[in-house]
């Protein structure tokens, strides 16, 4: 798994590059032993041959599984039969991740994420659709965060469901660390996925990356109040682009009113109720 890390953590190489080396050489291990000359012919830019020149060494690769082994963390490589096919395609996943829990991948499973700050009118809407897709055992995606996430996986978890929460730290790291206990119980009926290694701190870029799996791993994402520049709209933009099904939350709190009404001007399709998404839900079961 050396060569996993290495092709996941060299610097400037980001999913698309990862995939198109896998592409052309097959594996980590071939892609390692590239000559110059080799990459220059499958196009890969100079700056990331001179990255990947530079990444030679597996010191970082040895002390990160170092880290994996002594904290329980599972390694999920892009072939692996566990990474969703439906997943590992979308331009920003990458060719591995880090894991914390059980994978249960399945269609359909559904992304809820909303605002931090979100109205109790949302935060018990996130509740009720958390409730009711995880009665009928469909996993809940979302982010740990504050407000709608933090709801929406305590809901799942209160009704038996399973939670998948992505992660913008390393999967050792619980942020934010008041939700240390939903962390846990994540993982314990669950699982929590970053794409980055232990030890990796909170970034803002990171969060953006952490929005795009979100939406990689779902098949319907529901937003749930999302001030106009916000996680929340992040994730609904990669889901438009991914080409899920996106619905956004009707508020009646003015806070989120922009972002609503811009979410339906780029035809996104309200939801009111868990009706409003259920007859799309139910010819997937």
């Amino acid at each position: 798994m050396e060569r996993w890390i290495w092709l996941s953590s060299i610097p400037h190489i980001g999913p698309v590059t990862q995939k198109k080396l896998l592409g052309a050489f097959g594996n980590p291990e071939r892609v390692y032993h590239a000559s110059p000359s080799e990459l220059k012919e499958i196009g890969i830019s100079p700056r990331a041959r001179e990255a990947i020149a530079a990444a030679r060494s597996l010191e970082k690769s040895k002390r990160i599984l170092d880290l994996v082994q002594q904290k329980e963390i599972w390694l999920l490589p892009r072939d692996d039969p566990l990474y969703p096919s439906y997943a590992k395609d979308v331009a920003e996943s990458p060719v591995l991740l880090y894991v914390k829990g059980q994978i249960k991948p399945c269609l359909p499973s559904v992304g809820i994420v909303g605002s931090r700050s979100c109205s109790n009118h949302a935060r018990r809407a996130a509740e009720e659709l958390s409730a009711r897709l995880s009665s009928m055992s469909i996993p809940i995606i979302s982010g740990l965060a504050k407000g709608i996430d933090h709801a929406a996986h305590t809901a799942c978890l209160a009704n038996s469901g399973h939670p998948i929460a992505f992660i913008a730290t390393g999967v050792d790291e619980c942020y934010p660390k008041e939700h240390r206990s939903l962390y846990e119980a994540v993982i314990n009926e669950g699982v929590v996925i970053s794409q980055y290694p232990p030890g990796t701190v909170p970034a803002p870029k990171q969060f953006i990356q952490r929005n795009a799996l979100i939406s990689a791993w779902s098949s319907h994402v529901v937003i749930l109040e999302a001030n106009v520049k916000s996680g929340a709209m992040t994730t609904a933009h990669f889901a438009r682009k991914h080409a899920k099904k996106v619905f956004v939350f009707i508020s009646n709190d003015a806070r989120f009113r922009q972002g609503t009404n811009c979410l339906i001007n780029q035809g996104i399709r309200p939801y009111h109720s868990f009706e409003s998404i259920e007859k799309e839900i139910l010819p997937i079961l």
